[in-house]
């Protein structure tokens, strides 16, 4: 399986290199130790041999492999892997049948550089033509695994289920590389990757991992590589990558070159201008030296590291929390150091802000010896995370002067205070005594009513037209910000679209440009507007065309790192909706709930936990949609994820009618696009009718919406099978493949085989009535006589009846609705029959 899906993701090279082979002359395949030459040789001899043409492959690493070269025959076409190593001897073979006019590939590492200077002029004489006529060298770069490619081939090869952080994880410290590719997927199934908040390994025995790379990285460090070396390895590993001279300030020239001789130091995948240390590398080699040779080199490049920051100039949050993590020679305690004092510091609210309190703690103890300090909003938000709301209120208490303030500062302590008084166990009243204040102007009297109504959880409902007036006029963007997210947020939870009609992409470019300049002290609110906007695009369908603004936003906002972990967590859940996989969307909801930023309003917070419940309700099957049992649930995020699942038999009257969602009437023009589309698909799968089936699987798809667009389709399959349909069966046939195709390039795990039966089929009042009375053995005429219609009408919804419940004659019909009618009892019948039969069919037959 490993091969096979390798093979899609290099195809098009496979294909150019057959087409390059064509034509006499020398081909170079150019890739890095792991970036799968060998894999793309033995796939080219297939597609050549396939094609009836003779190929030898040989290794230049093989004994034999220059005797095999000279007894080939002239026209074959020669494929040498490993040609690094090839003997002058066969150097000269090789240059002898391009003179002949056959074609040569040879799978080279890097750039084909050599250390025997004695191959220098055989190498010279195969790659460069002799005469103006003869054919020139052709070269083919591995290009690295793209974040899509890397999907893939996880997809294939992984034996456990992986979430959005560990993709992202495997496919940085792959670096493109398929062979590290699988390497490292097989050390996520062993615990070894740690993915957040940025990727690295957990401390492994390399003997035991069975990992050729560990044990090549081991090897080399033991057989050529002093400990400094190594020291200097393991700590470029532990940084961003950069320029080889950014590295030489960093751990000294000697060291650079010798790990760039020996292949440790390697061009990133996207940037061949800067240089790293691959992880699998410096996991190989840490146990080859000492600490204190290890903690020396990490002293050096954290004191370089901190020059950047007593410039002004932040370090990365991965470089900054290396120096912090670096202790320098027991110079703690011994002086002040205003830039590393403000490093701890920052570092320490990043992880403060994310809930991470023991992180927290021990950053400050340290940062307290070069003289970090916290302001009393800091030290209010420190004591709520490490011990609770009621402890954030008393901090906040004792310092009664932070209401004088700049005005971004009160606004912060009024949200702030907000916040952690809703979260306390305090009564009601006293929470408003709390919040009301001194009366220091309207502006922050409406930050107050808006902070106060982000708190609750109970309807807008009056408060919208004030809310509407601060979102528009109050002089704190974050603020007016907020107010109208708030509305919008009401709006969404009731199945209709904001009232603001910019698209996803346009409100996060308007957040965005609030953050550029936004103060400190009010991140929590931008936090809480982006997580906002996040959920706004769930339900609007739009994660995947949102995505890049969401994570241009994230640079905006400190720990920027950490915000795209959650971020990419609620992508793989929009993903997997769309997608039908509600099991893949519940493990990735869970993982983003657990890595939100911990300030975030209540109202907010409710909504992710009720959206939660319903992912979770649907994914394990347990929730009543239709009313047949006694804990009835027809909110609007649990109907439409039962319509992503397939399960439209189980949507409850008020999604089905989207008219009278949380008793209130709704216009149509304003509703979701997924509730309009929804809408017509159920209308059109109760009617049976195949073509507006057809129509909804083209808008679903055009939205990307890929299991219920598969669901139509197939819905439309089974109707024109029952007629007989050939051309319009195979029409579908077709559409369900493109579907596919379309949707694996953005979610690799889709199948359309793996999505779940979803027989849905309804019949009117009338249908099911005269259905009940042939099921009492009435004719035609006397059921005409009951019903007041004419025996044509009966005949058609007899036959109506007949097609929907896939009934092949009268007496079927009449079993089917009789076997439904026993209470409590349920007969054996054909599974194909069980599906088909709608559970609100049975009610209405009673």
């Amino acid at each position: 399986m490993r091969h096979v899906q390798r093979g899609k993701v290099r195809s098009v090279m496979v294909a150019h290199l057959v087409d390059e082979l064509s034509t006499p002359g020398t081909v170079v395949l150019a890739g890095g130790h792991g970036s799968g030459r060998s894999h793309i040789m033995r796939a080219v001899a297939s597609a050549l041999q396939a094609a009836g043409r003779p190929v030898l492959r040989c290794s230049a690493r093989e004994t034999q492999a220059r005797e095999s070269v000279e007894h080939e025959a002239p026209g074959h076409v020669v494929l040498v892997d490993d040609a690094e190593h090839a003997a002058p001897e066969l150097i000269l073979s090789l240059i002898d049948r391009i003179r002949n006019g056959a074609p040569v590939l040879c799978a080279v590492a890097a750039d084909l550089s050599t250390d025997d200077e004695h191959r220098a002029a055989e190498w010279a004489k195969l790659l460069t033509p002799e005469h103006d006529d003869a054919p020139v060298t052709r070269y083919v770069h591995l290009n690295p695994l793209t974040l899509p490619e890397t999907l893939q081939i996880a997809v294939e090869v992984a034996t456990t289920p992986l979430d959005s952080s560990v993709l992202a994880a495997l496919h940085s410290m792959s670096w493109g590389r398929p062979a590290w590719l699988i390497e490292v997927i097989r050390l996520a199934a062993q615990g070894a990757v740690i993915a957040t908040p940025w990727p690295r390994l957990a401390p492994t025995q390399i003997s035991e991992s069975g990992i050729p790379t560990l044990e090549f990285a081991h090897a080399l460090a033991q057989r050529s590589l002093t400990d400094a070396e190594i020291a200097a390895a393991t700590t470029l590993a532990q940084l961003e990558p950069r320029t080889l001279f950014g590295h030489e300030d960093l751990v000294g020239s000697a060291a650079v070159a010798s790990l760039v001789a020996h292949g440790v130091l390697i061009q990133t995948p996207t940037d061949p201008t800067t240089y790293g240390v691959p992880e699998l590398f410096a996991a190989g080699m840490r146990v080859r030296t000492k600490a204190d040779i290890v903690a020396s080199a990490e002293q050096r490049a954290a004191r370089t590291l901190l020059l950047q920051e007593s410039l002004g100039v932040p370090l990365s949050d991965r470089e900054a929390h290396f120096c912090t993590t670096i202790t320098d020679g027991g110079e703690i305690h011994q002086q002040l150091d205003p830039a590393r004092a403000d490093l701890f510091r920052r570092v320490a609210l990043d992880a403060l802000s994310f809930g991470a309190g023991t992180e927290c703690r021990d950053l400050l103890v340290r940062g307290a010896g070069f003289g970090a300090t916290l302001d009393p909003l800091d030290r209010a938000r420190a004591a709520t995370v490490m011990h609770g709301a009621l402890a954030g209120l008393r901090s906040l208490n004792a310092v009664p002067e932070h209401a004088s303030g700049t005005a971004s500062q009160r606004i912060a302590a009024i949200a702030l205070t907000s916040q952690i008084s809703a979260e306390s166990p305090i009564p009601q009243q006293a929470r408003t005594e709390t919040l009301l204040g001194a009366d220091t102007g309207a502006s922050e009297r409406d930050a107050r009513f808006v902070f106060a109504r982000w708190n609750e959880t109970g309807p807008v409902g009056s408060d919208t037209e004030a809310l509407h007036r601060i979102a528009t006029t109050h002089p704190a963007r974050e603020v007016a910000l907020l107010a109208g997210q708030l509305i919008d947020l009401e709006n969404i939870k009731r199945g209709r679209r904001p009232s603001d009609p910019a698209t996803c992409t346009e409100r996060i470019a308007r957040v965005t440009d609030i953050a550029v300049s936004s103060p400190p002290e009010l991140r929590d609110l931008l936090s809480a507007a982006i997580v906002t906007e996040a959920m706004l695009a769930l339900y609007l369908g739009d994660t995947d065309g949102s995505d890049v603004a969401l994570y241009s936003l994230t640079e905006s906002l400190p720990a920027s790192t950490r915000h795209r972990v959650w971020l990419g967590h609620l992508g793989a859940v929009g993903q997997a909706i769309a997608s039908g996989d509600m099991a893949r969307a519940l493990r990735e909801w869970e993982l983003f709930e657990a890595r939100l930023p911990r300030f975030l309003p209540v109202r907010l917070t409710a909504l992710i936990r009720d959206t939660g419940s319903a992912i979770l309700r649907t994914a394990t099957g347990h929730v009543d949609l239709d009313g047949n049992g006694e804990d009835i649930v027809d909110d609007f995020p649990t109907q439409v994820l039962a319509y992503f699942s397939g399960r439209l038999d189980r949507i409850g009257s008020r999604v089905r009618r989207y008219d009278h969602l949380h008793e209130s009437p709704l216009d149509a023009s304003r509703a979701l696009d997924i509730a309009k589309l929804a809408r017509a698909h159920v209308q059109a799968a109760n009617e049976q009718h195949p073509v507006a089936l057809l129509q909804c699987a083209d808008a679903l798809t055009e939205a990307g919406f890929w299991a219920p667009a598969a669901f139509a389709l197939r819905a439309a399959k089974r109707i024109f099978m029952r007629r007989r349909a050939t051309g319009s069966v195979n029409r579908c046939d077709t559409k369900l493949a493109e579907l596919e195709a379309a949707a694996r390039r953005v979610d690799p795990w889709f199948r359309v085989d793996l999505l779940p039966a979803s027989e849905h089929v309804r019949l009117t009042p009338r249908e099911s009535a005269t259905a009940r009375l042939v099921a009492e053995g009435l004719s035609n005429k006397a059921i005409a006589s009951r019903l007041r219609c004419s025996v044509r009408t009966v005949e058609s919804h007899i036959a109506h009846a007949r097609a929907k419940l896939s009934a092949g004659d009268r007496g079927e019909l009449a079993a089917l609705v009789r076997q439904a009618q026993v209470p409590g009892e349920e007969r054996e019948r054909p599974d194909l029959r069980r599906q088909r039969l709608d559970s609100r069919l049975i009610d209405s037959m009673r």
